[in-house]
């Protein structure tokens, strides 16, 4: 993409704030975004990425392979690395543009381009944790991806994901899980919030705050 195209911080936090769903708009917005975005977001405090892999590491410690769901640049896999985990990582994002930035880094072992509103690329039980960080927003059918999630996780392992919390209630998250523990699909583990997300709002904002679920497949 071209300078021209890449977006202003400002005009990047009003579109993240509208709760964007389509994957071609995400896909593009992320593309033009990839080169300033570890950047942007280090400057409005983004904290998601430490919260969650440390606990990943506290909850599943025997983990040797995680797939982290919406990658982006791969601010969770440097964070995970960074805690001491050293088995098997793979990455799945929509935008190509933060895959390559995620490549550069280091701390995966494979990635791949998937629309995440669609089935994973993935098998089932295959992984031992999941990791979803900020990547909810844009992805409204909120118990058709967590159940996908804990398809591809292996029995005994843990899922992590992260829920602005705006969507919490208003994409009924709560309802989400009771259904799933009582199907047996999980067994919730922790849910934490309003938590810390954005203490700097999208770059001049009002702060973020988030949920932080951890769940145990069945």
């Amino acid at each position: 993409m071209s300078d021209a195209m890449e977006p202003e911080a400002g005009s990047i936090g009003d579109w993240l704030g509208q709760d964007p769903s389509d994957p071609q708009e995400v896909a593009q917005r992320y593309d033009d975004w990839a080169r300033n975005y570890d950047e942007d977001l280090a400057s409005w405090s983004y904290q998601a990425p430490l919260v969650v892999a440390d606990t990943v590491v506290a909850r599943h410690p025997e983990a040797t392979s995680i797939l982290d769901v919406g990658c982006g640049t791969g601010l969770v896999g440097q964070a995970l690395r960074a805690r001491g985990f050293t088995g098997r990582l793979r990455g799945l994002d929509i935008s190509t543009a933060s895959l390559a930035i995620a490549e550069q880094g280091g701390a995966y072992d494979s990635l791949d381009t998937a629309d995440l509103q669609q089935r994973l690329p993935v098998d089932d039980d295959s992984v031992d944790a999941v990791v979803c960080v900020g990547v909810m927003t844009y992805l409204p059918e909120v118990e058709a991806v967590w159940r996908e999630f804990a398809r591809v996780t292996r029995p005994g392992g843990v899922v992590v994901v992260t829920q602005r919390e705006d969507l919490w209630a208003e994409r009924s998250c709560p309802a989400v899980i009771e259904r799933l523990q009582d199907e047996g699909v999980w067994a919730p583990l922790d849910v934490t919030g309003p938590a810390p997300y954005l203490p700097e709002g999208y770059g001049g904002t009002d702060a973020v705050a988030c949920y932080y679920l951890t769940a145990r497949v069945g």
